[in-house]
């Protein structure tokens, strides 16, 4: 850890690159609307690079909605599990917080399925691949925001 805090504020010979639920059409519909049952991905990253920051935000589903993170082609996800749960949200509950690798910030604390901006900065490298999947457990329609910011290093 001493390593990465080092490393936070100097210069490196990545590439920086991005995913997101931006409007393809050129509209204002920035939200990408996941239906019941489906998994959708949301990244699907060619490496060797890390993930640097996943920022998520949406008004309900902490718990029906899973992130599903796959590296270097696995038989097996190293991340499935509840939306809410990766973000340190329990229980459909939203709370603002900050920590070091992770922050929640909403209007609404200590409520049932309403609006939170979620960050994630722990750094995800990988040497291949990396795929982030949401997965839709719910019965109705979820819709989502997302940006996925990663490195994409010459070597790994």
């Amino acid at each position: 850890m001493k390593t990465f805090l080092k490393s936070l504020a100097r210069l490196s010979d990545a590439t920086t690159k991005r995913f997101s639920s931006w409007d393809v059409t050129g509209r204002n519909g920035d939200a990408w609307t996941i239906e019941p049952g489906e998994t959708r991905v949301l990244a699907d990253i060619t490496g060797p690079g890390a993930i640097t920051h996943i920022w998520m935000t949406q008004r309900n589903h902490y718990r029906e909605a899973l992130i599903k993170i796959t590296y270097d082609d696995a038989p097996a996800p190293s991340v499935l599990c509840p939306l809410g749960d990766f973000f340190g949200l329990g229980h459909n509950i939203v709370n603002s917080y900050q920590s070091l690798l992770f922050s929640a910030s909403t209007r609404g604390n200590n409520q049932f399925n309403t609006g939170c901006a979620l960050n994630c900065y722990a750094l995800m490298p990988f040497k291949k691949r990396a795929v982030v999947e949401l997965i839709n457990q719910s019965p109705e329609p979820h819709r989502q925001y997302f940006y996925i910011d990663h490195e994409l290093y010459d070597e790994a």
